[in-house]
């Protein structure tokens, strides 16, 4: 049984949902997620110590296992067919692509393994970083490293795609609709 002081988890659950509210307010990418992780990550190292009972995070991984049970829909279900051969070749090239860039990450940064190919893997923040938490990795790492992805993926993916639809010219977004 784990010991932990409840004023100390109190405090981080505050800070938690202060951080998290405040990242989401402000519009940032994971917002959620990471306010609370730099809430709490400066009290930690303002040497406030928060604390949380690590079954606290199984909780989290069932809670966040049922927000994408929720995405599995009937609409959903019945689009498969058509868009199953796209869907599969997305997820093969991700996967390799991921796998062949996390190696390359780790050899020529030194990142160890397993925490370049979570910090590599393709996918929502949140449910990569989830699924890292069974391996022993740097989680710190994984999240930085994916947090850096996600940012500049919104800021580099639109202009990328502008530029196909320039040199094809084929404008498919239009601002204001």
């Amino acid at each position: 049984m784990e010991l932990v002081k409840i004023d100390r988890v109190i405090f981080t659950v505050a800070l938690t949902v202060v951080g998290g509210f405040m990242g989401h307010t402000l519009g940032i990418p994971a917002g959620a997620l990471l306010g609370s992780m730099v809430a709490v990550g400066a009290a930690n190292l303002l040497g406030a110590r928060p604390e949380m009972p690590q079954s606290y995070n199984i909780i989290a991984q069932m809670v966040l296992g049922g927000f994408l049970g929720l995405t599995i829909t009937r609409d959903v279900m019945a689009s498969v067919r058509t868009h199953v051969v796209a869907s599969m070749m997305v997820v093969a090239l991700l996967c390799i692509f991921g796998v062949a860039t996390g190696f390359i990450v780790s050899r020529l940064t030194g990142i160890e393994l397993y925490t370049s190919l979570f910090g590599s893997a393709p996918g929502g923040m949140q449910e990569i970083v989830a699924l890292s938490q069974a391996y022993q990795v740097d989680h710190s790492a994984v999240v930085m490293i994916q947090t850096v992805r996600r940012v500049l993926i919104v800021v580099i993916y639109p202009l990328m795609v502008a530029a196909i639809s320039k040199l094809t010219n084929i404008l498919y977004y239009r601002a204001g609709r």
